[in-house]
């Protein structure tokens, strides 16, 4: 494993333990095993060691998102927004803790903002993908042309965020089973069987 990845992994174990605000760069670098100049030689600061990290978390979800336009036409619409769902709860579950984070560190946060407009990346991007996706299938006639595509895609993905949430609130544990048939609770509402 090389050095950056084992900064990230140690990172995420600390910021998961510590928290955003209590977490130094000292200890990622002691739970990396390295010394602290190091860390700087792969990362500006402790905030992009964590942008880094939290990107990393949703890295399930960015793949699906990514495959999504090459799906047009095969399975089924439920089938792919399904897989959709499955992979944004496991991401979002996963990464909430440090999603929220954030937000008590407003440096970081506008920081994170205008990294985000310098890399044209952004939540929203989800959406835009999971939307540009189903327009896609109503032009191809497999789904009614009069359906918003981007509110089900902030359906389907607000959806999985709020239960993500949800679960990290109250400490619940959910199972793949669990996960995968709430993913498909939400489809069958938004395109239930005639």
């Amino acid at each position: 494993m090389d050095l950056k990845t084992k900064i990230a992994e140690a990172a995420e174990l600390v910021l998961l333990t510590n928290g955003l605000a209590k977490t130094t760069t000292k200890e990622i670098a002691r739970a990396a095993g390295c010394s602290e100049g190091s860390l700087y030689n792969h990362f500006r600061n402790k905030e992009d060691i964590f942008l880094h990290v939290l990107r990393g978390q949703l890295k399930n979800l960015m793949g699906v998102l990514t495959s999504l336009q090459g799906l047009v036409g095969k399975e089924t619409v439920q089938h792919n927004l399904e897989k959709v769902a499955v992979s944004a709860l496991e991401d979002y579950t996963n990464s909430m803790p440090l999603i929220c984070s954030i937000f008590s560190e407003p440096d970081i946060l506008l920081r994170h903002r205008e990294g985000f407009v310098q890399r044209n990346e952004g939540p929203h991007r989800a959406n835009e993908a999971v939307a540009a996706y189903l327009m896609k299938e109503q032009e191809s006639g497999r789904i009614m042309g009069d359906i918003d595509a981007r509110v089900v895609a902030d359906c389907v993905l607000g959806s999985c965020f709020q239960h993500a949430f949800q679960l990290n609130f109250t400490g619940k544990q959910e199972s793949h089973e669990e996960r995968f048939n709430y993913a498909r609770r939400i489809v069958n509402t938004l395109f239930p069987d005639k």
